[in-house]
């Protein structure tokens, strides 16, 4: 790799760094705002502050419990997680050229054209000033964790008491923070509807930023496991058949025929929405635990995850399961 693309990556990645770092390191700091002195969300709204990710409305104030208003949540989302363009965009794009009612001198701006850069759904009249819901929140921040690239998708489902309400689309990226820890239900509840405040958005964005950090990008790529060698040549077929869990939720369940031993196994990688009812779920085949016996035995794989009602799937193999076949469509 080039020099240049290692300093770009560098850049991409300080942010991220910087909160991860500052939260193993954060103690008795010299610094704190007043009007957080035992607040639950200190420590990470501190850690926020000190890798310069997010300010207090004074130089003593933070006002843990006012509520976020659009251009303060897209202005956490794309410093907190560094979000950059995805290829191929034009990032010399006007914030007025992709939203009406921002303007190109707003303090702002910049932010939500690189948002919408990165692939964050917001909407072309969005009004900067208005308060962003819990949900509308959790909706963006999956969508920035995905920009970053690809990590293990939700394979537990939970029981949101009062997300009733919630579309197919945020109840599932919902499941997805659940899942990767990012986010807590309190009693089974999420109040979807509320208007997220900023401590709630600080301590959402601190961790989301250090699941990325651990998980999508970690600090030293060379310490990555290598991709593992592919398992003999065969015509694999994987099957995906969906089953109603919930009202909103499909269970989908990846099988894969043929496999060499009962040490195989499948993981879910990632899932990508291809259309208003369309989903792609990408998968890989793991390989035998190389100190233990297994009889030479054809047997099956399976794996499951979960889909917003409405979709029908396919699983395609990801790299190191190349030698499996697409998928028919869902039953």
């Amino acid at each position: 790799m080039k020099p240049t693309n290692l300093t770009k990556h560098a850049k991409k990645m300080s942010i991220a760094c910087g909160i991860l770092a500052a939260s193993l390191s954060f103690g008795a700091s010299a610094f704190a705002f007043s009007d957080l002195k035992g607040n639950s969300a200190e420590t990470k709204i501190n850690t926020l502050h000190s890798a310069g990710v997010i300010n207090g409305i004074t130089n003593d104030l933070f006002a843990p419990n006012a509520k976020v208003t659009n251009a303060q949540a897209v202005q956490f989302l794309v410093k907190g997680l560094a979000l950059a363009p995805k290829a191929g965009t034009d990032s010399n794009t006007k914030a007025s050229q992709l939203f009406d009612n921002v303007k190109d001198n707003a303090w702002y701006a910049s932010s939500f054209a690189l948002a919408k850069q990165s692939g964050l759904t917001l909407a072309k009249d969005i009004n900067p000033n208005a308060p962003m819901t819990r949900a509308e929140f959790a909706h963006l921040l999956t969508q920035a964790l995905q920009s970053k690239g690809n990590f293990p998708v939700t394979k537990m489902f939970f029981m949101i008491e009062d997300g009733d309400k919630l579309t197919p689309e945020v109840n599932y990226s919902l499941q997805v923070l659940l899942n990767t820890k990012v986010l807590t239900l309190d009693n089974g509840k999420f109040r979807p509807s509320d208007a997220i405040t900023r401590a709630e958005a600080a301590v959402m964005i601190h961790d989301a930023a250090e699941f990325a950090d651990r998980v999508i990008t970690p600090n030293n790529p060379g310490n990555e496991p290598s991709e593992p060698e592919p398992v003999p040549a065969n015509n694999y077929v994987s099957d995906v058949v969906l089953d109603k869990v919930a009202e909103g939720v499909n269970k989908a369940t990846i099988t894969v025929d043929n496999l060499p031993n009962p040490g195989y196994g499948l993981a879910v990688e990632r899932i990508e929405f291809t259309s208003a009812t369309k989903a792609v779920i990408y998968f890989k085949v793991t390989l035998p635990d190389p100190d233990k016996m297994y009889p030479q035995v054809i047997t099956k794989g399976s794996v499951s995850t979960y889909l917003p009602a409405g979709y029908t799937a396919t699983a395609e193999p990801v790299m190191g399961s190349r030698w499996l076949e697409p998928s028919a469509p869902a039953k």
